[in-house]
């Protein structure tokens, strides 16, 4: 049966406590190499929204028709219209002879070429467009070859203080690096694989668009790509592809440059909140320190006081930082939960000693059944 005792602080050990509070004058340092972490999908999720409005684009391009003028020979002419005599009543000199019956024969003839051409600022924007749109899923490509599930950290402590009675002082440095073992690392390498596939979904729609009539046709003109800002033509502001493609522009053409401004670590001094989370934690150590006595008595009574004590200060604490967070919690709701973890310590050591007593109990049936057996 648990001993029961009164419930009183002890105040020259309070008074400590403060005073090791009061006077600790501390410093964290925390480094994490990020290099190598698979960051925010953003960019996946935004390629994946744009593709298929880019693809309705490059499906269903549209074209321009231009007409041009040439003056041909009259036997290579295919076609004669309005503006061929009209122009031929200007250059008289293109007339060869004139026939008895006043029919006109010309030895050169103006004639109206009219083609069609993917050649407009619209498709030469797609056509830039799939250009960047297929460096940047290449060079995600290879990041994700060379992605590795290693994160180094870090973290550095040190602090002093005075509690009226002795000067303290502690170094504490925690280094952690994740493993591939266990769930962490299977979540890791499943995510890696849902990234590639997804990345090779963006990649079939590449390939299909650089096999497409639309860039085949401005390849062969080696049309020049279009420089930034776009131009807001009227079907660029209006043609809902088209704006979902400008979208898609603007986001690679601004990731890019914020990605030259990201740094790869995380190297900080922490804040308040953490660094007293560690100034509790070298209080912690120093009733460890001060409770190592020379009796078990001694030490079990400064151990009830500490833990008194302990109680006060976490409780504090953890209000603070719920509170600093934007978190409220009522009186009742700290007390269920206190009540909850004593109720659960209380049946943890009712178990462990229903344990011992079934072990005890176990090893005199065997010592008994040993000596009837003699």
């Amino acid at each position: 049966m648990a001993k029961t005792f009164n419930i009183e602080v002890d105040e020259h050990l309070k008074n400590k406590c403060d005073l090791f509070i009061k006077n600790i004058k501390s410093g964290m340092h925390y480094k994490a190499d990020l290099d190598s972490n698979l960051n925010s999908l953003e960019w996946l999720e935004i390629l994946e929204e744009c593709f298929p409005y880019v693809d309705n684009i490059v499906r269903n391009p549209k074209v321009a028709l231009i007409t041009e003028t040439e003056v041909q020979k009259i036997e290579k002419a295919k076609k004669i219209g309005v503006e061929s005599v009209k122009d031929l009543a200007k250059h008289t000199n293109y007339i060869e002879k004139i026939e008895k019956n006043r029919d006109v024969r010309p030895s050169r003839i103006l004639v109206l070429l009219r083609e069609e051409t993917f050649n407009t600022y619209e498709n030469r924007f797609i056509y830039t467009l799939i250009h960047e749109v297929s460096r940047f899923v290449l060079e995600k490509e290879e990041m994700l070859k060379k992605l590795d599930s290693k994160n180094e950290k870090e973290l550095e402590y040190s602090s002093s203080t005075e509690n009226g009675e002795e000067r303290l002082k502690i170094e504490l440095r925690i280094s952690a690096k994740e493993t591939n073992n266990g769930e962490k690392g299977g979540n890791f390498r499943k995510q890696i694989e849902d990234t590639k596939r997804r990345i090779k979904r963006l990649r079939d729609y590449i390939t299909l668009w650089e096999r497409s009539e639309l860039v085949r046709s401005l390849d062969k003109i080696h049309a020049s790509f279009v420089v930034p800002p776009i131009k807001k033509t009227n079907m660029i502001l209006k043609n809902p592809n088209f704006q979902m493609a400008v979208k898609l522009w603007d986001f690679i053409l601004n990731y890019v440059k914020d990605e030259s401004k990201k740094s790869k670590s995380l190297d900080t001094s922490g804040n308040e909140t953490l660094r007293k989370m560690l100034d509790d934690s070298f209080l912690m150590d120093y009733f460890v320190l001060d409770s190592i006595c020379s009796t078990r008595k001694d030490q079990r009574e400064k151990l009830t006081q500490y833990a008194m004590i302990m109680i006060m200060e976490q409780v504090e604490r953890a209000m603070e930082i719920l509170l600093n967070n934007g978190i409220k919690v009522t009186e009742e709701q700290l007390l269920s939960l206190v009540s909850i973890e004593i109720n659960n310590g209380r049946s943890r050591s009712e178990l462990g000693s229903t344990d011992i007593k079934n072990k005890f109990k176990q090893e005199m049936d065997e010592y008994l059944k040993k000596v009837q057996d003699l």
